[in-house]
């Protein structure tokens, strides 16, 4: 054989290896790059004027980070035809929406209308739309233990909620809505007697909403399990679904709340972590990013990071 064949032959050899190389090196940047679907797979977007000019933007947001389910607030200030376009957009990417709404004093008595003016509106909003437009569920976020009256008469104010918690899941039913809560993960210590013997309000809860997004907010995946475990377990058995939230936002709350001043790569860890200790058990739904606005200005502030990091890299390299 001639050396000219030889080189020609081994000179094809080290390109087509060496395309390989470069095609399996590609293929590996991304799985890198690419966040792992159950890092987060829900999130609540509060500034519902964003899908009047944002949708695309909110919409590949939540594709790149493996969301499923958005928790969208909704304000009077945004017409119906902008959540139809904003929600039919979102169907199309596989996107489900959930309309978002509550206040404390929605639980009392005397507000409780509110919350059923809400629900009632869903309910014309979705039958005066198209399937791709529709709504897929409701989740309330009433919180009456941030109230004053909390903490001087809590038993009546225990009472009141249940008493609204029960005409709102009966008025969703009857609506044919999904309906979910935003709940605390500590609700297993308040007792009633209304709740009877050996019942809580937690498991009360469960029973009356098709799901719960639990606010188990701490900074670590073992902290964030050892808060949410009691209301994982109550699920399994009651064969309802927890989506296990955590907080981006800055909290007033104290140390250990709150992701606010961790890294992406830090809090991408313990996510994974997270879902590994939460993946036992059969209610687990996943995991809830607090907020949209916030997990966003993260991920750009990381991008303006490395595009700064950069530049100061190409400007030591220039001569």
């Amino acid at each position: 054989m001639k050396i000219n064949s030889l080189l020609r032959r081994y000179r094809g050899l080290a390109i087509a290896v060496a395309s390989g190389s470069a095609v399996l090196l590609a293929a590996l940047f991304v799985v890198l790059l690419r966040p792992s679907v159950p890092e987060a797979k829900a999130t609540w977007l509060w500034d519902a004027k964003l899908v009047e000019n944002h949708t695309e933007e909110i919409i590949e947001f939540a594709k790149e980070q493996g969301v499923t389910t958005l928790f969208l607030q909704i304000g009077s200030e945004v017409s119906d035809a902008s959540y139809r376009r904003f929600v039919a957009a979102a169907s199309e990417a596989k996107l489900e929406v959930h309309a978002l709404n509550g206040h404390p004093e929605w639980a009392l008595r005397e507000e409780r209308k509110e919350a059923n003016r809400f629900l009632n509106w869903v309910k014309q909003y979705n039958d005066e739309s198209r399937p791709e437009e529709r709504f897929a569920g409701v989740q309330l976020d009433v919180e009456p233990y941030l109230l004053k009256r909390w903490s001087t008469d809590r038993d009546l104010m225990v009472e009141q909620w249940m008493e609204s918690v029960r005409v709102w899941a009966e008025l969703a039913e009857r609506n044919q809505l999904q309906i979910g809560a935003a709940l605390p993960f500590w609700l297993n210590g308040i007792e009633h007697e209304e709740l009877g013997e050996g019942r809580d309000l937690r498991q009360w809860m469960i029973d009356k909403f098709d799901y719960v997004a639990l606010m188990a907010y701490r900074n670590a995946a073992d902290a964030i399990y050892e808060v949410s475990r009691a209301t994982l377990e109550e699920a399994d058995v009651q064969s309802k679904r927890v989506w296990v939230g955590v907080e981006l936002t800055k909290s007033e709350e104290g140390p250990g709340v709150s992701f606010y001043e961790e890294p992406l790569s830090s809090i991408t860890r313990e996510l994974d972590k997270l879902v590994t200790l939460v993946g036992k058990h059969s209610s687990f739904e996943g995991v809830a990013v607090h907020s949209y606005e916030s997990w966003r200005n993260k991920q750009e502030t990381k991008v303006a990071q490395k595009t700064d990091d950069a530049n100061a890299l190409a400007e030591d390299a220039s001569p």
